[in-house]
């Protein structure tokens, strides 16, 4: 398995490596998923040797690979039910999708409904909010950084404790759990309030490599998959508690965006979509579609 970061985010560790270790006990030891992170391949070019069959397995998130489809990234702009995402049929849009244009099979869509946060060199001016200031910020963020007056700039997440530390850039936008581990709440530590949307991760494997599986693997690993989906809500909640703590003990404060929950969620929702148009053309429009007559 390939996984986008290492074992200092906490994504990889409570889902990555937490699925790992569910298929290992499932098929009572059978079944082994060894983990390369981004050491081995950078984050944002893994899709394609799973798609060739060099690596078995990715975790992932759809930002990371917006170059060949904008459809995962935009996941984190779909309502964090997880059975809803089942029931609605979204999640084997997704699948479906996958298959046909990336040559991976999905298995789990492991989301933290603790969403995004905006981590601050400085507090917030409730006046002039962010105006004049350098965000980093992936695509789907771009619209909610430029609606508080900042310029979003991309950095690779591996230097970025440097670019906040040297006021290269004013902040940043990351997951709301999982900076902690990167410290990023040193060198920018007013953590802004609200979260918004939710981090849709992704776990897939090589096509062929899982149309040579039997039925029986095969339901394993999706049982897996959906169960890790049931955990991952709970246990990133209580993370969001737990780091939040974590860097308030640390230094960290509080501050705020000036929106409140539903007008951050509507607007990281509208870039978040955006990135599935701009990715995937008409069906990046198609999934946007269904989303929304789903309710979702």
């Amino acid at each position: 398995m390939l996984t986008g970061w290492g074992s200092n985010h906490s994504g990889v560790v409570h889902m990555a490596y937490a699925y790992n270790e569910m298929v290992h006990q499932m098929s009572n030891g059978e079944i082994t998923i060894t983990p390369s992170g981004p050491e081995v391949v950078p984050a944002g070019q893994q899709l394609q040797p799973v798609a060739d069959g060099v690596f078995d397995l990715l975790y992932t998130h759809g930002l990371y690979h917006t170059g060949e489809t904008g459809i995962g990234a935009a996941l984190d702009a779909v309502n964090g039910d997880v059975e809803r995402r089942r029931e609605t049929g979204i999640w084997d849009w997704v699948d479906q999708h996958y298959q046909e244009t990336q040559g991976v099979k999905l298995l789990s869509i492991p989301t933290a409904t603790t969403g995004f946060r905006f981590f601050l060199t400085e507090p917030m001016d409730p006046t002039n909010r962010l105006s004049g200031m350098t965000i980093r910020a992936l695509p789907s963020y771009n619209t909610i950084v430029r609606s508080l007056g900042a310029t979003p700039v991309v950095i690779p997440f591996g230097e970025l404790y440097s670019a906040a530390e040297r006021g290269v850039i004013d902040g940043l936008v990351w997951t709301a759990v999982g900076a902690v581990g990167f410290n990023y709440h040193e060198v920018a530590p007013y953590l802004a309030e609200p979260t918004f949307g939710t981090v849709s991760y992704l776990i897939m494997m090589n096509l062929d490599r899982w149309n040579g599986l039997d039925e029986a693997t095969q339901n394993l690993l999706l049982e897996a998959g959906h169960q890790l989906e049931l955990n991952s809500v709970g246990a990133f909640n209580q993370l969001l508690a737990e780091e939040n703590a974590a860097m308030i003990a640390a230094g960290a404060q509080m501050t705020s965006i000036g929106y409140t929950a539903e007008e951050a969620n509507a607007l990281f929702a509208q870039g978040a979509m955006e990135v599935a148009v701009q990715g995937s053309g008409a069906v990046g429009e198609a999934f946007r579609d269904f989303v929304r007559a789903q309710g979702m």
